[in-house]
C-alpha cells in the first residue's frame, strides 16, 4: 500500500499521469480540484474553501488507507504543510510514501494544455511566463531525495515502468 503525492505546476500532467497510475495499481485518486470547485459551485465561502479543500484530501486519504487501499493525492504540492501532511498520514497508516512531481519545462506546452483543457473552475483559467519562471521550482519536495522527476511533456516523454518500479520498492 502507497500514498503517492503528486507535484507540479498546473498543466503539467499531474492529473493525466495521476490516472494512469491509478488504473495500473488499483489506487484510488483523490483530486483537490474536483473537490475545491464542489466547494465553490456549493457557495462554500471563498475565505474557506482552500484550507478546507486540503483538509478533505487529507481526510479522505486517511479514509481510504485505513481500508488499506492505495492513495493517489492530487495537488501541486506547493505548500510544506501538504507535504507534511501526506508524510504523517502514510506512516500513521504503514504505507509507503512516494512522491512525483511531473515536470514541463516548456511554457509553451503549459500555455497549450491551460488554454485547450476543459477547465473546472477551480482551475486557473490563464498563465503568464513569469507566473510560470516564478513557480517552476516551487514545488515542495521531501528532504530524503527519495522521489521522481517525470518529464510529463509528452505521454511518450516518461517510461512508465520506472513509476511502476518506484511504486512497488518498499524504501
Amino acid at each position: 500500500m502507497f500514498l503517492l503525492q503528486m507535484a507540479g505546476y498546473p498543466g503539467s500532467g499531474k492529473s493525466t499521469l495521476s490516472r494512469k497510475i491509478a488504473k495500473r495499481t488499483g489506487a484510488i485518486v483523490i483530486d483537490r480540484d474536483i473537490i475545491k470547485t464542489s466547494m465553490i459551485n456549493s457557495k462554500v465561502p471563498d475565505s474557506i474553501v482552500a484550507d478546507a479543500s486540503y483538509s478533505v484530501v487529507f481526510d479522505l486519504a486517511e479514509f481510504y488507507l485505513g481500508m488499506q487501499i492505495s492513495v493517489v493525492i492530487d495537488t501541486p504540492c506547493f505548500y510544506e504543510d501538504t507535504l507534511n501532511n501526506g508524510i504523517s498520514i502514510s506512516k500513521k497508516y504503514g504505507a509507503s510514501y512516494k512522491y512525483i512531481e511531473c515536470r514541463v519545462e516548456d511554457y509553451s506546452i503549459i500555455e497549450n494544455r491551460i488554454y485547450t483543457r476543459d477547465r473546472l473552475i477551480s482551475q486557473i483559467g490563464d498563465t503568464s511566463m513569469e507566473r510560470f519562471n516564478n513557480a517552476l521550482d516551487k514545488s515542495v519536495r521531501p528532504m530524503n531525495g527519495k522521489f521522481l522527476i517525470i518529464d510529463t511533456s509528452a505521454e511518450d516523454s516518461y517510461d512508465i515502468s520506472l513509476i511502476d518500479e518506484y511504486l512497488r520498492n518498499k524504501i
